[in-house]
């Protein structure tokens, strides 16, 4: 890798979409998004935890759904016309992402995030994985390994199926 290869993908590890739940706005590495789909019907699967909505037909690839309210412990809301799917993707496997609604992409430098204190470990727990503030608002970044990681943990549909 040049350089110049190395300015861009700095610049690219830079980027998070910045979406908002519950009124909190939140942060993901762009690395890690696939796409933004409208809501599409989902199918519910038996004996899912609750905050796993089920499974959506993606172009004939099978991707579990999770509502992130939900899963955040947070009161559920009927989807409206913002309620969008965040496809997002951590070592092969796909997952869709509930949120009530997408914003922007934006520049998070490596100084405009801050550390987390001695807490991390309850942090990890809670899908954080840092915090910054720009224009005097503040983002939670979401931890995209530990979000994947409980759809392993349940043993709950963590592969993609083609159909």
């Amino acid at each position: 890798m040049n350089i110049d290869d190395e300015i861009i993908e700095n610049k690219i590890d830079d980027l998070y979409m910045m979406f908002v739940i519950n009124n909190q706005k939140y942060a993901l590495s762009s690395k890690y998004i696939i796409e933004i789909i409208e809501m599409l019907p989902i199918t519910k699967v038996p004996f899912l935890p609750n905050y796993i909505k089920g499974i959506i037909n993606l172009r004939s690839i099978i991707i579990p759904v999770m509502d992130a309210r939900m899963r955040f412990d947070m009161e559920p809301m009927d989807y409206n016309e913002r309620t969008c799917i965040i496809i997002i993707e951590n070592n092969m496997d796909k997952i869709g992402l509930i949120v009530d609604a997408v914003n922007e992409v934006i520049h998070i430098s490596p100084n405009q995030n801050m550390n987390i204190n001695s807490q991390k470990d309850e942090f990890n727990k809670n899908f954080i994985n840092g915090i910054s503030e720009i224009n005097n608002e503040i983002q939670l970044i979401l931890d995209c390994d530990s979000l994947m990681k409980i759809l392993e943990d349940k043993n709950c549909l963590n592969k993609e199926t083609n159909l």
